[in-house]
Order: C-alpha cells, then sequence, then structure tokens
C-alpha cells in the first residue's frame, strides 16, 4: 500500500525520497499551491527569490547527501567559499571571523582570531569551544546567557559575536536559548575546515531541494499533490486507517507520516496523539533593491547592536539585491513595513556609506512562526519520530534529534523518520 507524507517543506521532502529510493510508492500532499515549506520561493519584480534568506554551511552533511540522491549537483547550486564574515557594532571594532588558508586546522582559524582580533578574543573564543565539548557530554542545561558569563566572555563578545551567532543558529534569544544546543552546532560547525564553509544559494532555494526531489519522486513512480489539505485522521484500534482531505475524500492508507509545522501536526493528532507544542519565533527578510553598480565588500557581513543582523549580497539574482536578516523577537516586529525598511536602509549606510540612502525598491517578508523558539531543556519536550499509534510516524524540524530548526535540522528527521519506518516494516514482517 501506498505511503502518505503529509507536509511538503523540506522534511516532508526528504522523508518521501528516502522512502521511495528504499522501493516504497508514496504519495505527497501539500497544503500549499508549491513545495518547499518556509524555504519556498517568492515571485518580487522579475525575480524569483526565497521566502525567506537561508544560509547553508559545509556541515549540513545530510542536506549535501540528499542533495546528492536527487541528481543535484552542489556545484551547480551553491557557491562553496571559506569562512570569513566581518561583524560591525557601533561601538566596538571589528570583529573578523576568518578560516584561514596556510595552517592544518584547526591551527588556521586559532591564528586568524588571534591575528585579527588580538589575544584576549582569541583566549575567550577557545575556552568557550574547550567548554562546548564539556557541555555536550551532559545532560544538563541552561541558557546561553549564563553559560557565556560562566565562561567569563566579556560583554562585546557577548554583543558582538555570541549573540548574533545564537540568533543565527536557534533564532532564540540569548537569555532562555539552550546552550546544550548551541554549544553542539558550535562543534558541528567547527569540526573541520570543510565544515565552515559557506553555500551561497546561486538561485532561490526551491530550486535547490524541491524541485529536484519532486522530479525525483515522480520518477520512481511516486505522487505529489498540491493544494490538498489534510482535514482529519482515521484511526481505528490505534492504528492508523487513512486521512480525509478538506473536501471529505478519503484516502485510505495503513502507513502516514506527519511533517507539517507543530501547530498543523497538534491539530492532526488530537485527540489521538499528544505532545507539548513548542513556541515559536519570527524571522524578518528585508529585501533591499539598489543600482546595479553597488556591491558590498564581502557576500556575507555581520551586524550587531543594531536591527539588522546579517546581510547577503544577492548580485548572484540580481546586481544590486541585499537581503537583510533580522531573527527572532524584537523591536523590528512592531515597526510598519515602510519604517523597518527606512530603519534598515540607515543601519547600512552608518557601516557601508557607499550604499545610498534610500534603496530603490525593497521587499519585506515576516514569518511570524518561523521556527520553534529553541529554550533550555527543549530537547526534553521534542516529540520523536515515532508515534504510539500504528503505522503514523513524525516528521519536521521540531522532532527531537539535537540540531535547532534549520534546514539540515528538517532533512536530518526526514531521513530519519523514512529509515524507522523502513526498519519496522522489516521487523513486522
Amino acid at each position: 500500500m501506498t505511503t502518505l507524507v503529509v507536509g511538503g517543506g523540506w522534511s516532508g521532502l526528504a522523508t518521501a525520497v528516502r522512502l521511495t529510493q528504499q522501493g516504497e510508492t508514496v504519495h505527497l500532499l501539500e497544503a500549499a499551491k508549491q513545495l518547499g515549506g518556509r524555504a519556498r520561493n517568492v515571485a518580487w519584480q522579475d525575480l524569483t527569490i526565497d521566502n525567506g534568506q537561508h544560509l547553508l554551511i559545509g556541515a549540513y552533511q545530510h542536506t549535501l547527501a540528499i542533495l546528492n540522491t536527487v541528481g543535484a549537483k552542489e556545484s551547480d547550486l551553491f557557491q562553496r567559499q571559506p569562512l570569513k564574515i566581518a561583524i560591525h557594532h557601533p561601538h566596538y571594532p571589528t570583529l573578523q571571523i576568518n578560516a584561514g588558508e596556510t595552517l592544518p586546522w584547526p591551527a588556521s582559524v586559532a591564528w586568524r582570531l588571534w591575528k585579527d582580533n588580538g589575544f584576549a578574543v582569541f583566549i575567550q573564543v577557545s575556552r568557550l569551544l574547550v567548554a562546548s565539548q564539556r557541555l555536550k557530554a551532559t545532560s544538563s542545561d541552561l541558557t546561553v546567557k549564563a553559560w557565556l558569563t560562566q565562561h567569563k566572555q566579556s560583554l562585546r563578545l557577548i554583543e558582538q559575536l555570541w549573540e548574533p551567532l545564537c540568533l543565527a543558529m536557534l533564532n532564540t534569544p540569548i537569555d532562555c536559548a539552550s546552550a546544550k544546543i548551541f554549544a553542539s552546532v558550535l562543534l558541528d560547525t567547527f569540526k573541520t575546515r570543510q565544515n565552515t564553509d559557506l553555500l551561497i544559494p546561486t538561485s532561490a532555494l526551491g530550486d535547490c531541494f524541491p524541485r529536484h526531489a519532486e522530479a525525483f519522486i515522480q520518477r520512481h513512480g511516486g505522487k505529489i499533490s498540491l493544494q490538498a489539505r489534510v482535514k482529519r485522521l482515521k484511526i481505528e484500534n490505534n492504528a492508523i486507517q487513512g486521512i480525509f482531505m478538506d473536501d471529505n475524500t478519503f484516502i485510505k492508507a495503513d502507513k502516514l507520516v506527519i511533517a507539517t509545522s507543530p501547530t498543523n501536526s497538534k491539530a492532526l493528532l488530537s485527540p489521538y496523539h499528544d505532545f507539548a507544542e513548542p513556541g515559536s519565533y519570527p524571522i524578518a527578510t528585508i529585501y533591499l533593491q539598489y543600482s546595479s553598480a553597488i556591491t558590498l565588500p564581502e557576500t556575507i557581513i555581520g551586524m550587531s547592536g543594531t536591527s539588522s543582523q546579517w546581510l547577503f549580497d544577492r548580485q548572484e539574482l540580481k546586481p544590486g539585491l541585499v537581503a537583510v536578516v533580522i531573527s527572532g523577537p524584537g523591536e523590528h516586529e512592531r515597526l510598519e513595513k515602510l519604517a523597518l525598511v527606512e530603519r534598515v536602509a540607515q543601519e547600512l549606510k552608518q557601516f557601508l556609506p557607499q550604499l545610498p540612502a534610500v534603496p530603490k525598491d525593497s521587499l519585506v517578508i515576516r514569518e511570524k512562526r518561523a521556527t520553534f523558539a529553541c529554550n533550555v531543556d527543549i530537547e526534553r519536550q521534542r516529540p520523536n519520530n515515532r508515534t504510539e499509534i500504528t503505522g503514523l510516524w513524525l516528521a519536521g524540524d521540531y522532532i527531537a534529534n539535537g540540531y535547532p530548526a534549520t534546514l539540515e535540522g528538517a532533512i536530518i528527521n526526514g531521513v530519519e523518520t523514512a529509515r524507522q519506518l523502513i526498519e519496522h516494516q522489516h521487523i513486522s514482517r
């Protein structure tokens, strides 16, 4: 019988691809008009852009592996660049994070930290990376802010480095974010030189994985239905029987994977299966279109002590296009779109005086529930891939895996759900 996958985001697509690869016949249902979930394409001007600016890094091994599975070549989709980021702050010297190239790893990044930022910064960063290994090995958790204070990080490093990185990685403020998950991501990122590489998409992310995954599934006999909203489940004798669609059509199934947002998953599962729905935090992406002659000094630039956090030069999509990301909650949520554009443009000009005071055009994209809140002890609250209902499985970035709400986390859970489902079938036979 066909396996149903509800939800066409990156996690649902990863589940469907791996099941297809193992010989399962898959029918994927997505309520929206297109695949991709929160990492989907948006049309603006004459461009196809991301619903929100995302960044992939070399440590995203599961993502790169599944892209390879569906026949997508990394070199066709991304520009791989060595880690080189400057983080500006109104009151501190610019902080340089550079992987270095001349020395073996990790000596190269350590040397560049010392050379570019001084001995004090080098010592503090080194101390925290050592502390990360100890924290990862324990079962205890605390807030990132408390952890940073515990390990004698200066106010400058907290404000200019760790807070921006925590928001970028966990989309959660440091005074409530999980230090254990933050430490784990830091260790994965700095494990090798290649892991720190920046993977800059050369097109919209919807053209990276969703398009190739769709073709792979269909090429192997699977089916994909868009604008297909599931209304409720049919469960009898604690086993999945099928689903009812919005038009009351019934689709029979004895294997179902729900790969929607935690809110939508909880609504579908009630009252059969309950889990603690995590809180959520927003992400805003502001696209600024300048004249075609405008370029940034680096592909990615960090900003701290401002509303703007990360700048991306998207000239590969259109010359003069800049994407600005603001992660987590803050005053920016209360600003009207025009006021937010004005503030961001002013902040950019403060550090990059070559930019015009006003962009030629702009677009603000706000995801109010962009990610789950990666708070202290969140791992104890996250549900598992398998439910106690026979034939019913969960996927999505919020499922327990020790990673925050990233594309890599979504892929990890999709692949793991498929693995467990196949393994369970083999045991049951």
